[in-house]
This record gives structure tokens, sequence and C-alpha cells, in this order.
């Protein structure tokens, strides 16, 4: 385990990458620079960036690696708690999760969806599970990441339920609002393709009784 400092410590933020999610914080007192990623910035404005100046926790990983807790920017309040919005957003997730998996159970049962839908839905979203995994991994570690193209497109083609699981276990892309613009539009574009496919089904399943 990690040892924490509680006591509040200032500094300003240096080589800040946006698109990676992760920079490092100068402490104002001197010492080693602490690696931040964006989870643990509870700022509710601006992004972090070069030359912002924050206040933080100091915590001491397994690795020996020192990393910064609870960041927001000189001024703001901050929290031990998980934000309101972060906690509602997982909820939503996780209930867009269910429902399409009681959508999917009602077609499969009662309106003719091929069973082998279930193991295509699952296959792609283990895949995508453990491709975020990997990011998260790679982000910490500032090695190689995962094109978030192939994040979208494994969503697109219904791995979507796999990565609202993974963003929310490893709170992982959850702050990135273009990504997670995209990451929703491709959930809308696979759900509305499911349901237009279940549709066609159904209704071919209505005229055959009918014509029987």
């Amino acid at each position: 385990m990690g040892r924490i400092v509680t006591t509040r410590h200032s500094g300003v933020v240096t080589n800040w990458h946006d698109e990676r999610g992760f920079g490092f914080i100068a402490p104002d007192g001197g010492g080693p620079d602490l690696f931040l990623h964006m989870r643990e910035f509870q700022g509710a404005g601006q992004r972090p960036h070069d030359g912002m100046t924050v206040t933080y926790e100091p915590f001491l990983n397994r690795e020996g690696q020192l990393r910064a807790l609870h960041v927001v920017e000189v001024g703001e309040k901050w929290s031990h708690a998980p934000a309101a919005g972060r906690i509602g957003t997982q909820i939503i997730g996780y209930l867009a999760v269910a429902c399409f998996l009681v959508i999917m159970v009602l077609e499969v049962e009662f309106w003719g969806m091929p069973a082998w839908v279930f193991a295509i839905y699952g296959g792609v979203s283990i895949i995508s599970f453990a491709l975020y995994w990997q990011d998260k991994r790679a982000a910490i570690a500032g090695t190689w990441r995962v094109p978030e193209e192939q994040l979208h497109l494994l969503g697109l083609v219904g791995g979507w339920p796999g990565g609202i699981v993974a963003q929310n276990l490893f709170r992982h892309k959850t702050k990135k609002e273009r990504f997670a613009r995209y990451f929703w539009f491709t959930v809308a574009l696979n759900v509305l393709a499911f349901v237009a496919i279940g549709t066609i089904i159904r209704f071919d399943w209505i005229s055959q009784l009918m014509g029987s």
C-alpha cells in the first residue's frame, strides 16, 4: 500500500499533456515533481495547464512514485469524496447497460433476435474492457496509448457496455468531454441499429403469424 500525507501542499502544474490526461506538479517548496493524473483534478472550471497554481495532497505509491491527490486550483474547494457529477454519470452509465440488457433479453426471448447476439456484444465488450484497462495502465506509466478512434470503433460495433464498465471502474476517460461526446454518439448509433434490426425481425415475425 502507498502512503498518503494529508497536509495540503501547493505547487505549479508543469509538462501537462492534455490529450493524454497527465502531467506533473513542481512543489513550491522544492523537491521532486509529483505525477498528476486528470482523474485527481477536482477543478470545476478549466482543465489543468502549464503554469496553473494548485494545492494537493502528496501520495507515495508502492513503486515509490510521488503522486498528487485531490488537486484543485488555488482558491477552490476540495474534497475526499467523489464529485457528485461523477457519481451521476456512473449511475447513468450502469442504467444504460442494464436497460439495454433487458431489451436484449426481450428481443431474444419473445421477438426472434438470434441468441448469438449476446455472444457478439459480450465478446466485443470484453475486448473493449481490456483495451480501456491497457490504456489506463499506459496513461499512468506514460507509455504507448490505445488510440481513441479504436475505442470508439469498438463502442460502435457493440463494445460500449464493456467501455462504460471500464470507464467507471478504472475512472478512465471520464473527464474528457470531447471523448465522452464521441463515445455516447457511438452508443446512440449502435442502439439505433440494434432497435432497427429488432424492429425488422419483429415485423417479419408478426407477418408470419398473420399469414398463418
